[in-house]
């Protein structure tokens, strides 16, 4: 079991920056998204057109994520108020 990749709500990004956070989310979902275009289509090679794919994906799943994570949690999307 220790072999296994662990799935990608998992992967702790804790210590980083949240812009660096979302950047290296962005990339694993990316990656992974890019993999399963490929074994879908069974090729082994990747073109500019698939991984361009893959990155605008990547980018509408983060973004679907933080718009159900925002509704469900509110307080979270708004910046905290000081003094």
């Amino acid at each position: 079991m220790a072999d296994e990749p662990r799935p990608l709500s998992a992967r702790s990004s804790s210590g980083l920056p949240p812009s660096v956070a979302r950047v290296a989310a962005r990339t694993r979902l990316s990656a992974e998204l890019l993999a399963a275009i490929l074994t879908v289509d069974g090729r082994s090679r990747a073109t500019l057109d698939d991984m361009e794919r893959a990155d605008a994906l990547a980018d509408v799943l983060l973004a679907r994520r933080r718009q159900r994570v925002d509704r469900h949690r509110p307080e979270l999307a708004r910046p905290a108020r000081h003094g």
